[in-house]
């Protein structure tokens, strides 16, 4: 009884502590209606690029890229996409600098928050963490449509001064 009284006593004290440090954690909230067509699970069905040209390839991560994208009710969204054909390392603990830099090639995520404008059928991802140094902090947008279980993004990429256009089609898993 005694060990009761005496863990109720700590318990008691403690709280103060407790609320002290809750205070510091900001609640999510819940954000407009305008992202509820978002929220879920996407799996990646096809990612291609149009050259100027019109020649269509695959857009960054090969011909048979793979890649899952979340997005929640409060705003957050994390994404990672990569080359599935990318080539094993032949020693795990100890790649070479080749296999490293070729995996890296193939290879793309971020997570942070994300925002979207209705009217102009944008969606914009704000990444805090990203794989990329370049983009952290820095607002990705790109145009959206649905159709049925798909989510279709597209928008314009200028690599080395030429501009493309390239277009991910994402399916819902949940």
């Amino acid at each position: 009884m005694r060990k009761v009284s005496v863990l109720c006593v700590l318990l008691i004290m403690a709280m103060p502590l407790v609320a002290q440090k809750a205070k510091h954690f900001k609640a999510s909230t819940k954000v407009g209606p305008e992202i509820a067509p978002f929220v879920g699970t996407w799996k990646l069905v096809s990612s291609t690029q149009r050259l100027p040209d019109g020649t269509i390839k695959p857009y960054s991560f090969g011909p048979h890229a793979v890649g899952m994208l979340m997005y929640d009710a409060t705003g957050h969204m994390c994404v990672q996409v990569m080359n599935p054909d990318r080539p094993q390392w032949k020693d795990p603990d100890h790649p070479a600098a080749e296999e490293v830099r070729t995996s890296l090639d193939g290879f793309g995520g971020y997570c942070g928050r994300f925002t979207v404008d209705v009217e102009k059928h944008t969606l914009t991802h704000l990444p805090d963490v990203s794989f990329d140094p370049n983009i952290t902090s820095k607002p990705s947008p790109r145009n959206y449509t649905f159709g049925g279980d798909r989510l279709i993004y597209d928008g314009t990429d200028n690599t080395d001064g030429v501009e493309t256009h390239w277009t991910m089609t994402w399916e819902r898993v949940q």
